[in-house]
């Protein structure tokens, strides 16, 4: 009898699903660097994003929701992601994002007239779909969830700012390129 009940436990620990704890939000801090900008996240306002590698001990920080969501669409990438994190606008400010969210469960504004901390345009991450709506009903842009973002929305090249002045390098260009005609 004994033999059995502990041939019994032995095989319902074997059957039992060992769930890894996936990591924890990590705070911005000072030191806190966005990756593809090496910047500090703390100078920029708007959402941020960080993304979690397997087998690595800290975050990947973000500058914007769209360079994070724009990471995890790019194939090349050599470490697979345990989770992903955006912060909050539901019921937050530009100047200080909300808390983090683990990025398949947010709600997304994309094509509003805000842009984010590269000013570039934004997706807007909602925990809220009223919050969401309202912030479609003073930015624009229409609503989408995580598994609805395509590659092409993240990783198209932002438009130039329709008010862009030709700056004195472009000038230069323009004038090399003329001169050699």
């Amino acid at each position: 009898m004994r033999a059995t009940v502990l041939i019994a436990l032995l095989l319902l620990g074997a059957c039992k699903e060992e769930v890894a704890e996936l990591p924890a939000p990590v705070e911005i801090t000072a030191e806190a660097a966005g990756f593809y900008c090496q910047m500090e996240l703390i100078e920029h306002d708007g959402p941020k994003g960080q993304i979690h590698l397997d087998g690595m001990p800290a975050p990947l920080f973000f500058s914007q929701v769209r360079d994070a969501l724009a990471y995890l669409h790019m194939p090349e990438q050599s470490h697979a992601f345990t989770v992903a994190y955006v912060q909050d606008m539901s019921g937050a400010t530009w100047q200080a994002p909300g808390p983090w969210i683990p990025v398949t469960e947010a709600l997304y504004v994309i094509g509003s007239d805000r842009r984010g901390g590269m000013d570039a345009p934004e997706l807007v991450p909602f925990s809220d779909a009223a919050a969401a709506q309202a912030f479609i009903a003073r930015h624009g842009g229409s609503l989408r969830r995580f598994d609805e973002i395509g590659t092409a929305d993240v990783l198209e090249a932002a438009p130039a700012p329709e008010t862009m002045e030709e700056t004195d390098l472009a000038q230069r260009l323009r004038r090399l390129t003329n001169e050699g005609n």
